[in-house]
């Protein structure tokens, strides 16, 4: 196990993120950040699942990746920054324009599935 942290591009993640979604005729993106307790370490552990609810293609749920919190903090705050613009601007979806996705511009919903509890776990999910 390597003891340096892999620094993730936040940008490039989710413009992968989206755009695979979007092939793959996935409809939600679910991230879910929970606290491991493994009774070697114990950390947070960061979990992105796709999930597909769809007639024509059928349903389906997959995980994306698995990181550590502390990977995937830049990309939890790239969020943060989206949902944020979207409040302050009372609008329904995030509109996220970047030269790195195919289309340079892809509109996805937010939702709250659970707060940050005592333990600092969170959910929500992206609603394409």
């Amino acid at each position: 196990m390597a003891n340096k942290n892999e620094k993730v591009d936040a940008e490039e993640f989710l413009a992968m993120l989206l755009q695979y979604s979007r092939d793959g005729h996935y409809n939600h993106i679910n991230f879910s950040v929970r606290l491991n307790r493994n009774p070697a370490y114990t950390r947070q552990v960061l979990n992105v699942t796709l999930k597909r609810t769809s007639k024509k293609y059928g349903n389906d749920e997959r995980a994306y990746t698995s990181m550590t919190a502390e990977a995937g903090k830049q990309i939890l705050a790239l969020i943060n920054r989206l949902k944020e613009a979207m409040f302050a601007d009372s609008a329904e979806k995030i509109i996220w324009e970047t030269p790195l996705l195919a289309r340079h511009e892809q509109e996805f919903g937010y939702r709250q599935i659970r707060e940050r509890d005592q333990y600092n776990n969170l959910e929500f999910e992206l609603l394409l």
